[in-house]
């Protein structure tokens, strides 16, 4: 009958199956809402088997089904297997006498047997993961083969000494109105921009920060009545030409104070001579103490004190002095300068700048010295390394393209020469010099007048490099040398010795601090104290310290957090000279005595 047809038709797992989905049935109210706690211990469940009941519960049976499907690896091993046949001989010969008798016609009748197909590939015998990472040519390994070829050169006879003055000192101690104000006064400035600066200064409520406002270009700058970076001018006295670097000196500036420092051949300190004033630059927190300390720390040699706002105290002999016996005994005694001269003056008023004071003049009646640019144009410049391999200290880049870079910079040694090929440390990447200048104006202006072919040891450079630059891989500190035996190995530890400094804390094995040299910053720890050193002789006093207190010399291993450029001191005097900050103070320096990779 059809009824009982339709009934054998039907697949009974297909249809429990779509049963278990479906809900036929209705709820109630009880069980769509969920049952609380203190109800449910109160219902009787069936289905909970009794502590007493000696039943054993049901398994059921586990609908989960396995995948008949073997893994590939298996079909692999499967194709590894030879058949084997079993030796059925007896089997054989029954069945051979069974088979009916053939013909001679119909066995040649017979299609010849099939040969098995030869595979085009050879059979693989086994399966391995083969190491595909390329092998990378070691960078430096081949510049230290690039031997460099270039001619010797000589720098050309000049009537003028080339000599960096660096302007440090306490934060509104005049340094720039004292530079901007000379600059005015030597005919570096029209006076239509002497005029328009005054105007603007005035309408800013800050007409006192005129002759400043010729160094201080940026917005921020001239409304803080603060310098942040380091501005470059240039002037000439009878026998030198001056590339000036007025440093910031605000205590949050620092780093960048270091980075002109690092440049300098001599130091212009200029402290405020008002009553209340020095003592807040000079005490412990101030600027003067630790810039002083650092250009010591930097190699700085010569350094000429100059006691601004002398107009405030009357011109006080008195007050001169007092300032002059504080400076002098820390300066010597403790920064370790001999070359060292003070000069009173006014940077706003002008009085004793490039000019002595005019007859009359309340200075005059107990001062006989040089005026300031009197006195500058007696320092000396420092011996220049010129036979040494070439470092060119990278201390800004002004502009970066893929194949090309504009860089600011000072050569410490050797000459730089167009056409040269060089490589930029730490990253040693190679580069051809495109052009090199000698600023005019400094670096900060972007004038350059003395277009060259080569620049020689002490100059400050504008340098563009071609080549293939990544996006920010170059930046100050770096150091820019020529390859074969005058490439610059980065370093990553460091042995040094260190004077440390007054600092509240001491010294001790896994310190952290910063450190300092040319245009470099680079965080460190230190790894070892080695020994407590006598500051005069060397000597060892203590080995294996356990810890180093202020006023002391020592020798310790520094480890640097990624490799820089260091060489060691009696290589490399700029290279070779560092400094330890911690917490935005400095609280040691020293010299490189050994360097690692």
């Amino acid at each position: 009958m059809s009824r009982h047809r339709y009934v054998r038709n039907l697949d009974i797992e297909e249809e429990l199956l779509e049963d278990e989905d479906r809900d036929y049935y209705g709820k109630s109210l009880e069980d769509e809402v969920p049952m609380s706690p203190s109800t449910s211990q109160f219902i009787y469940h069936r289905n909970r088997i009794s502590s007493q009941s000696t039943e054993k519960p049901i398994i059921e049976e586990d609908d989960n089904y396995s995948d008949d499907y073997d893994d590939d690896q298996d079909m692999f091993d499967m194709d590894d297997v030879s058949f084997k046949p079993k030796n059925n001989a007896k089997k054989n010969a029954q069945k051979q006498a069974a088979k009916p008798a053939v013909s001679q016609k119909q066995e040649q009748q017979k299609a010849p047997p099939v040969q098995p197909k030869k595979p085009a590939l050879p059979a693989v015998e086994s399966l391995k993961i083969t190491n595909t990472k390329k092998t990378k040519l070691n960078v430096f390994e081949i510049a230290l083969n690039t031997q460099p070829v270039y001619k010797t050169r000589e720098r050309p006879s000049t009537d003028k000494d080339n000599i960096s003055l660096v302007i440090a000192g306490h934060v509104d101690a005049g340094k720039s109105t004292l530079v901007g104000h000379l600059l005015y006064l030597l005919g570096h400035v029209d006076e239509k921009s002497m005029k328009n600066f005054k105007q603007q200064s005035a309408r800013s409520g800050k007409s006192s920060f005129a002759y400043a406002w010729i160094l201080d270009e940026t917005e921020e700058e001239r409304l803080r009545g603060v310098t942040m970076d380091i501005a470059h001018a240039n002037f000439d006295t009878r026998n030198k030409r001056f590339n000036i670097l007025d440093a910031p000196g605000h205590k949050d500036f620092i780093p960048n104070m270091i980075t002109g420092a690092a440049q300098a051949d001599a130091a212009l300190l200029v402290v405020n001579a008002s009553k209340g004033e020095f003592e807040t630059g000079f005490d412990l927190g101030g600027q003067t103490r630790e810039h002083a300390l650092l250009l010591r720390s930097l190699g700085v040699q010569q350094i000429v004190v100059a006691l601004n706002k002398m107009d405030a105290v009357e011109w006080s002999e008195e007050r001169f002095n007092e300032i002059k016996e504080v400076l002098s005994l820390f300066l010597k005694k403790q920064a370790g300068f001999n070359h060292i001269k003070f000069v009173p003056l006014s940077a706003y008023e002008g009085i004793n700048l490039h000019t002595k004071p005019p007859a009359g003049h309340k200075l005059l009646s107990w001062y006989k010295g040089d005026c300031l640019v009197e006195v500058l144009d007696k320092l000396e410049p420092p011996p220049r390394a010129e036979d040494k391999p070439m470092r060119v200290i990278i201390n800004d880049v002004f502009k970066s393209t893929g194949n090309s870079i504009v860089l600011q910079g000072k050569i410490e040694s050797g000459f730089v020469e167009v056409g040269a090929k060089v490589y930029i440390m730490p990253n040693c990447e190679l580069a051809t010099v495109k052009s090199v200048n000698s600023s005019d104006k400094g670096a900060g202006h972007q004038q350059f007048t003395s277009l060259s072919e080569v620049c020689f040891a002490g100059e400050n450079i504008v340098l563009t490099l071609s080549g293939t630059f990544e996006p920010e891989s170059v930046s100050p500190g770096m150091v820019i040398c020529r390859g074969g035996n005058e490439l610059l190995i980065p370093a990553k530890y460091l042995v040094v010795k260190l004077v440390l400094f007054e600092t509240a804390l001491p010294l001790l094995k896994g310190s952290k601090a910063e450190l300092h040299s040319h245009a470099l910053r680079v965080p460190c720890t230190v790894l070892k104290l080695r020994s407590i050193v006598n500051k005069q002789t060397g000597e060892v006093i203590k080995a294996n310290p356990r810890v180093i207190t202020k006023g002391m010399s020592a020798i310790v291993d520094l480890v640097m957090e990624h490799p820089v450029c260091l060489e060691p001191f009696a290589k490399s005097r700029t290279l070779g000279r560092v400094s330890l900050r911690v917490n935005g103070r400095t609280i040691a320096a020293g010299v490189v005595d050994q360097v690692s990779r």
